[in-house]
């Protein structure tokens, strides 16, 4: 998991023109250098794709897509004086979308805006866009003419090419040119890590996907959805069991398995043929039976007798979530049980339990 924190991004450059006087010809003007500094902050991580936005310090992340925010400060100096003649600052935000069913389509939307600048040559400066992530190629980073106060969009398309898995740092890259000032580049906030993969247990296995592999996901599940009543029995388990597995802040994730003989067995383990099924019911376990923390590996489990439609479409939308989230064998994840009304918990009973 990516933690919250504060990193400060520093990208100098100095770099300074000499040239030359030709004795027949009119004195060169002179010629600056300038230095720019990126503050930005790693972003926030959040269980679901709606909660991705810029507003919070740093922006925010979840598995498949974030939005960054920062800021810059570009120094202009006098060359070869290096005398301090101005400023220009530049907010910026990128919008990344990963594609969890194609590798080779996923974007990042970057936006610059010039807030103020002191110095004129900068207010005609030039700014292009790129990415930074190792073997992916990218397109659609024009360069634009930034003037204080306009926002430019740069729209960016990349491929992650090939089918082997392949983990790049990402980051977009920003080169600002303001004549007669030294360009200056740096990277949009911090590289984060972006994993493709053609993995033949991921659909679709021809076109692959990408995802952030360094947050862990979070699987939400609601008390009034189609599934209520296995999300009231995992409110339970989570709430009563030793480990409390899989409720964030209070036990340990979940892990993936996709080992089918590991979930046949954990499945037996925690709902043995042995026990009654009411009329129009089936016995749901949690942990999980396709998780390492399922009843036969791990004795600290419940059950619970629920609709038999529900615990079989439940376990298919699961099934869903996992491929959309790419969650590779092992790989942690995070239970949520969501729309709780208030005091509803306190009246929740567990009818019809039977664990062995």
């Amino acid at each position: 998991m990516i933690k919250r924190g504060t990193i400060l991004l520093a990208a100098f450059l100095a770099v300074s023109s000499a040239f030359a006087l030709d004795a027949n010809a009119a004195p060169t003007p002179h010629h600056g250098s300038a230095t720019i500094r990126a503050v930005t902050a790693r972003p926030e991580v959040v269980s679901a794709p709606g909660d991705v936005t810029c507003s919070t310090t740093g922006g925010t992340i979840d598995r498949t897509s974030s939005c960054l925010h920062g800021q810059l400060d570009i120094s202009f100096y006098e060359e070869p004086s290096h005398t301090y003649v101005g400023y220009s600052e530049i907010n910026w935000t990128s919008h990344v979308r990963l594609d969890p069913r194609n590798r080779h389509k996923w974007t990042d939307d970057v936006t610059l805006t010039q807030t103020a600048t002191d110095v004129p040559a900068s207010e005609i400066g030039e700014a292009t866009v790129s990415e930074t992530c190792g073997s992916c190629t990218s397109t659609g980073g024009a360069t634009q003419i930034l003037t204080v106060g306009a926002t430019k969009t740069y729209h960016l398309v990349l491929d992650s090419p090939g089918t082997a898995t392949i983990t790049d740092a990402q980051a977009p890259h920003l080169v600002f040119t303001a004549p007669p000032f030294t360009p200056v580049d740096t990277d949009l906030g911090p590289k984060i890590n972006v994993r493709c993969d053609n993995t033949p247990q991921m659909s679709p296995v021809q076109d692959g996907g990408c995802v952030y592999p360094d947050v862990t996901p979070t699987y939400n599940i609601s008390v009034t959805g189609p599934y209520d009543q296995v999300a009231w029995h995992i409110d339970w388990a989570q709430r009563n069991l030793g480990h409390h597995w899989g409720w964030q802040g209070h036990g340990p994730a979940l892990t993936r398995t996709m080992d089918k003989s590991l979930i046949k067995r954990n499945r037996r383990t925690a709902c043995p043929s042995s026990i009654p099924r009411p009329s129009g019911k089936s016995c749901d376990e949690y942990p999980f039976a396709s998780t390492y923390q399922g009843a036969s590996l791990n004795p600290d489990f419940s059950c619970h007798m629920v609709p038999e439609a529900q615990n079989s479409n439940e376990g298919n939308y699961r099934k869903q979530w996992y491929n959309a989230n790419r969650l590779f064998e092992r790989e942690k994840f995070w239970v949520n049980v969501t729309d709780i009304p208030a005091g509803a918990r306190a009246q929740t009973m567990r009818p019809l339990v039977q664990c062995p």
